[in-house]
């Protein structure tokens, strides 16, 4: 399970400022974010592929949340309003991998995973709805920025936070 950090509480304090009918987690860990959707959204949903984490959230969020272990948004039918997700950003380089940890290694340019999120994302958003992610410097984000353009998508900054080694930042992301 991920517990939270600094990239937790970024997203956590920037989804506060939004509220609406319905809002899915991508990747709850630990359910800080999760709990601060509960209190702005009337349907909230969390995704994970950790049952640990999962369970941890069942046992300390309502029993109306609903948590489904799965890859991303791929259960989903339904079309949310918000959808939010901290996914895995750093470079799994060569020397990493011997470290590897699916809850903090995106892939090999740490923008992989986040791609596959915002691809799966994308088809559950509602028209006018809002999609949040937290990238970082460490990543190659010129490829999310490719796949925004490639989707027709528009991006804007919502929030940043500069750290001694990286600058974390919570992205927009929506329908033009």
């Amino acid at each position: 399970m991920y517990l939270p950090s600094d990239d937790s509480f970024l997203l956590r304090d920037s989804v506060k400022e939004y509220k609406g009918k319905s809002a899915l987690e991508i990747g709850v860990g630990s359910g800080i974010v999760l709990k601060t959707l509960y209190e702005n959204f009337k349907i909230v949903a969390g995704t994970d592929i950790t049952f640990e984490s999962l369970r941890y959230c069942k046992d300390n969020l309502p029993n109306n949340v609903m948590l489904v272990c799965c890859d991303a948004a791929s259960v989903f039918r339904y079309r949310f309003d918000l959808i939010v997700t901290n996914p895995p950003y750093l470079p799994d380089e060569e020397y990493k991998k011997r470290f590897h940890e699916s809850a903090i290694h995106g892939g090999h340019t740490g923008i992989e995973t986040t791609l596959r999120f915002i691809k799966s994302a994308v088809s559950v958003l509602s028209q006018n709805g809002k999609m949040l992610i937290i990238i970082s410097t460490l990543s190659d984000v010129s490829k999310m920025d490719e796949l925004i353009i490639e989707m027709k998508l528009k991006r804007r900054t919502i929030r940043e936070k500069k750290l001694f080694f990286e600058t974390l930042t919570v992205v927009e992301i929506s329908f033009k």
